[in-house]
């Protein structure tokens, strides 16, 4: 298992290995990037104990992503990191550090990289090689860097490949003054493995092709993963803090894993800790549940089963239409398999208005039939709405809309984003969250305070 602290000391070797051969090639590195600054600002106070009041968070953040040829093949590296003034959403994101070579018709691949398998627009069950940053993970966590060998081999009958996935990266977990989070925190360094430490080695298998259909054009993809999963289960179990000691959770912790391990469901369902509040007046759940959140060592354990995931994906388009799909079968060890899937497309219309804007209509349905004892999920019958506007002027002016409506209630979460360009380097984007959710028992009760709305100042270069 790699943490962020390993991260960073393997970034700063990758600098002192490749500064001999900056030094002698500093033409040829390619190096770009950009700087954030903003402010996050929440609409209402804060449901758990420890969680900030309304208000403004301001937040700094930088990209750097880097190219260099080296012998007969090419060095990429790309990192990420972002903190804010409550400290809620440190993270440090190492995306890519690779060398990669083609001999013919094989390319091969050796160090950390980012394989993103999705083709839905709302969500993507297939995307089973990396994590994803849990301190915004509602929002659009980025994908967390997976030390890996892979090698494609391109025929005509398709592209081949197969990833030897020789690390293990524990996504950082949102503390305990963060938003977007469960009541209780999730223990960093308390993690459990059912394999190990999370040393062995995973792989994967892809097939993809492209073909033509009728006045369109067909690809189609089929994939294979045997591993780790890289999206835990939450058990409620002991995080040390509050004078609640790490050996007194080392305990409590291996009693609630045998337990789960043993089949007792014991889930990570954000509904079964609450089934039993919904009939209780609101203001009854809401002060139990923020005293249930102050209680000293209280938290979730992640758990990280050893799984097997076959996918599938398609995607058709003919002019402007496009229609796609995403299918995956997950089968944990010692558990019941459960189907994921997307259904969906979009349409694009051109030519709009003075400025020849391009408007897309995107329609998708999620569906999940996971038990509670699987990684929980929020979109399990869902309907996702939405567009992309982009006003092709000058300024690059684009806006974003997306909606999801669960259709088992009436829970709604709504996603805005608008940006323009101020000039050649500087860009400016306005984005808002908005939460509503159908009572106790739905998944989005526990974020429902946690609207905002942000604004955010990108510098390139």
């Amino acid at each position: 298992m790699l943490r962020g602290a390993y991260l960073g000391r393997t970034v700063m070797a990758i600098g002192c290995l490749l500064a001999p051969v900056a030094a002698h090639a500093q033409s040829d590195i390619s190096v770009s990037g950009q700087f954030d600054f903003g402010a996050r600002v929440y609409v209402d106070d804060g449901r758990y104990a420890g969680q900030t009041d309304a208000g403004a968070q301001v937040f700094f953040g930088t990209t750097v992503d880097a190219t260099m040829p080296l012998g007969a093949g090419q060095v990429a590296l790309e990192f990420s990191a972002r903190t804010d003034t409550d400290g809620a959403r440190d993270v440090f994101n190492l995306t890519r550090a690779y060398y990669t070579q083609s001999f013919g018709d094989w390319d091969l691949l050796a160090g950390v990289n980012v394989e993103n398998w999705g083709v839905a627009e709302s969500q993507s069950v297939l995307n089973v090689i990396n994590p994803q940053d849990a301190t915004d993970v509602i929002y659009g966590g980025d994908f967390i860097g997976t030390p890996m060998i892979n090698a494609s081999f391109y025929t005509g009958a398709g592209t081949f490949s197969a990833y030897a996935l020789t690390g293990f990266v524990e996504p950082n977990s949102p503390g305990a003054a963060a938003r977007l989070r469960a009541p209780f925190p999730t223990g960093d360094g308390q993690a459990v493995f059912q394999e190990g430490n999370g040393r062995h080695l995973d792989f994967a298998l892809r097939w993809r092709n492209n073909f033509t259909l009728g006045d369109g054009a067909l690809d189609l993809a089929a994939s294979y993963f045997n591993g780790t999963s890289r999206t835990p289960v939450g058990l409620p179990g002991c995080v040390p803090s509050g004078g609640v000691t790490q050996a007194a959770c080392d305990a409590v912790n291996a009693a609630v894993v045998d337990a789960f391990r043993s089949g007792t469901p014991a889930g990570s369902d954000p509904r079964d800790l609450f089934d039993q509040l919904a009939n209780l007046p609101e203001d009854v759940v809401e002060q139990a549940v923020q005293q249930a959140s102050a209680i000293p060592g209280a938290g979730f354990v992640p758990y990280y089963q050893h799984i097997q995931q076959g996918g599938f994906s398609a995607v058709y388009a003919r002019g402007d239409l496009q229609l796609r799909t995403e299918l995956a079968f997950t089968k944990p060890d010692n558990g019941d398999g459960y189907w994921s899937g997307i259904v969906g497309g979009d349409y694009t219309f051109h030519g709009i208005g003075p400025t020849d804007a391009t408007l897309t209509l995107v329609a998708e349905y999620l569906w999940d039939d996971r038990t509670t004892r699987a990684p929980s999920t929020l979109f399990a019958n869902d309907l996702f709405l939405g567009f992309n506007l982009f006003l092709n002027d000058s300024r690059d002016t684009a806006i974003r809309l997306g909606g999801f409506h669960d259709l088992d209630s009436d829970a709604q979460l709504f996603q805005l984003s608008a940006s323009t360009r101020l000039n050649d380097a500087v860009r400016l984007e306005l984005n808002t969250l908005h939460v509503r959710a159908d009572g106790w028992t739905d998944p989005l009760s526990f974020v429902d305070r946690d609207s905002f709305v942000e604004l955010k100042i990108s510098t390139y270069f």
